[in-house]
């Protein structure tokens, strides 16, 4: 390994919470003891959302394109790979570039010049860099998305009149929260309550559409989601497409099962019959929700215990950071 080489971690929207801006995180204090790492964003200090908990002393505005001189960085959104494959081939920068790819796309090919490393972090990302990016397989590195051990309590199964799912995620178009809620309205069993947390371009649509039924609620951005997911029955996601669900790893850490769809690498984390209950349209979910209130506890402790079991098999910070440090620690 290169002595403290320099590491930079580079992405535009640090304004936002979302979970590229976690794994970004993630990597940043896997890294940080071995490299000399830093973050840089496009905006100012000022702008960074301060639930990310970056120091201004690890942060650096991206102004100048020489300050990657000879360094490692890695890049968390396909736009920007042309700018550093120019930055290392018309001003010799000597960039060892690694693109994480976060989601599955069908767009924008030719203008998408991928680096010799790129980390995939599901199967289905992998089918998408190869069968539509043309990735070279042998360029591309599987590391799964982690969560940070919170030392959650183990959960009990209790007989309640109400059912809480909690629907963690962005509000907007791709998580469909109003497509959900438009779809279950009045039709799920009245024990049934689901919970949005989030903010985004659609939170305040999406409130005025829920207004006052006690079913479904809008609760805005929650700090301590883990408490939330402790506190609620379930953990549930029906995006119209995913890479892998930050939350779905939250959810099995904390030993919640999981409703969701099968979608990017959903079912990687959510396994349908053993964790989760998978659904893969509307007629379906709203049966599938209709289930709960029956579920007996023999069953709900299972797919609890399973949860966990599945978070400490793949999706521990510590594997996560001996991947990456494997990964980077041979960059050529």
């Amino acid at each position: 390994m290169i002595d403290m080489k320099k590491l930079f971690s580079f992405n535009s929207e640090l304004n936002k919470v979302t979970g590229v801006q976690k794994v970004l995180l993630d990597i940043h204090h896997a890294v940080k003891d071995t490299y000399n790492a830093k973050i840089v964003g496009t905006i100012p200090y000022g702008q960074v959302n301060k639930n990310h908990g970056i120091t201004q002393s690890e942060y650096i505005q991206f102004k100048n394109p020489f300050i990657f001189y000879n360094s490692i960085v890695i890049v968390h959104e396909r736009k920007f790979l042309l700018m550093f494959w120019l930055m290392n081939h018309l001003l010799f920068q000597r960039i060892k570039l690694v693109y994480v790819h976060h989601n599955l796309f069908n767009d924008h090919r030719l203008l998408s010049v991928m680096p010799k490393t790129v980390v995939s972090i599901s199967e289905r990302t992998t089918r998408n860099l190869i069968e539509f990016f043309r990735v070279p397989p042998q360029n591309i590195h599987k590391i799964y998305n982690c969560v940070k051990e919170k030392h959650p309590s183990q959960r009990t199964y209790h007989i309640n009149d109400k059912i809480t799912l909690v629907y963690p995620a962005r509000i907007n178009q791709v998580k469909r929260q109003d497509e959900v809620y438009k779809q279950l309205k009045g039709k799920i069993d009245k024990r049934i309550q689901i919970l949005f947390a989030g903010e985004g371009p659609n939170y305040q649509a999406l409130k005025s559409l829920v207004k006052e039924d006690e079913q479904f609620k809008c609760l805005g951005f929650v700090n301590d989601i883990i408490g939330l997911l402790q506190q609620s029955d379930y953990m549930m996601l029906f995006s119209s497409k995913e890479g892998l669900p930050i939350t779905l790893i939250e959810a099995a850490m904390c030993y919640t099962p999981i409703v969701c769809n099968d979608v990017g690498g959903n079912c990687e984390i959510a396994r349908n019959g053993q964790n989760a209950f998978v659904a893969n349209d509307w007629e379906e979910l709203i049966r599938t929700v209709n289930r709960l209130p029956t579920l007996d506890a023999t069953t709900y402790m299972y797919m609890a215990n399973r949860s966990r079991e599945i978070y400490e098999q793949n999706f521990t910070f510590e594997k996560f950071k001996n991947n990456y440090l494997n990964l980077l620690n041979h960059l050529t």
